[in-house]
């Protein structure tokens, strides 16, 4: 039970052991996300996945401080502004995935484009995170306790926001995984077949062809590989959900609230889930399952 600590903006004394417990394991799984990257050549995993790990290793290095010197200003903000933020992050990475899932399996099972999809979610992170950081800004500059609520209600506006979007996604998701499974495409399929036209058979005009669109039907079969990207974006998903909804409700309740000033439940809730969900996509990395594009599967 986490003993009151009036004088502590936690609520209580951070447990040193665990903090630094946090600060390792995030510190490895964003190492190894860094070597993945680099080995895989996925760029992008740089300002989602390793950038999303090292805000968390700033977040709980602060929280370190914390239980050390618990009425540091400083050492509050960073915690808590770092460990609000970073999951924006590693949302977009998700986004991302999942957009070139579909790209693989089929763009004819989802309602929106591969590009588009990534697009749309990815941008409504980064409001997320804008939004977040303004509130984490706010709150940090308060000179009055009026003003840190503030901070921390813009904040939560960000954190819905995240919210928000991740459950259109789960949504989306579901629909095309169901729709990939019962063959029920939205839109027809189409190859792109070279037709030789007439011109062809002349001298010196042996490369004329025309492309020609033709509708085919089949259902689409998931990979092995694919199965397995989708496992891990399922495992990262619903521990950045539960993350997602926890925060909200901490939040909410404000500073001095029962959830905020509950240390086991921010392990538990915050701390955990986003390490699982960054260890998760470690095992099953896109660089494993989906980098080259040769997964696009033919019709059955």
């Amino acid at each position: 039970m986490t003993t009151i600590i009036d004088d502590s903006p936690y609520g209580y004394i951070p447990t040193f052991w665990i903090c630094v417990l946090f600060v390792v394991l995030f510190s490895l799984t964003s190492a190894t996300h860094l070597g993945q990257a680099i080995y895989y050549r996925m760029w992008w995993l740089l300002p989602t996945m390793v950038l999303g790990g090292v805000g968390e290793i700033i977040g709980w290095a602060g929280r370190t401080w914390s239980s050390r010197n618990y009425y540091s200003d400083n050492a509050f903000y960073m915690n808590i502004c770092c460990t609000i933020i970073a999951p924006s992050f590693m949302t977009a990475a998700m986004f991302i995935v999942m957009g070139r899932i579909i790209g693989l399996v089929g763009a004819e099972y989802s309602r929106l484009k591969p590009r588009t999809y990534s697009i749309l979610f990815v941008s409504a992170d980064l409001v997320a995170l804008v939004v977040q950081a303004l509130g984490g800004a706010t709150a940090a500059s308060a000179d009055t306790h009026e003003g840190s609520e503030r901070g921390a209600n813009i904040m939560v506006a960000g954190v819905i926001v995240q919210m928000v979007a991740v459950t259109i996604y789960c949504i989306i998701q579901g629909d095309y995984l169901w729709r990939v499974l019962t063959d029920r495409p939205v839109r027809p399929r189409y190859l792109l077949s070279r037709v030789v036209t007439p011109q062809s058979d002349t001298e010196g005009s042996s490369n004329a062809f025309i492309l020609q669109k033709e509708a085919v039907s089949g259902r689409a079969c998931l990979t092995s590989s694919i199965k397995n990207m989708l496992l891990g974006l399922g495992i990262v998903t619903v521990f950045i959900y539960i993350r997602s909804i926890y925060r909200t409700i901490e939040l909410l309740g404000g500073w001095n609230g029962a959830i905020f000033v509950n240390e086991s439940l921010f392990n538990a809730l915050d701390g955990m889930p986003i390490f699982v969900a960054m260890f998760a996509l470690n095992v099953f990395h896109p660089g494993r399952f989906i980098a080259t594009g040769k997964e696009r599967n033919a019709v059955a």
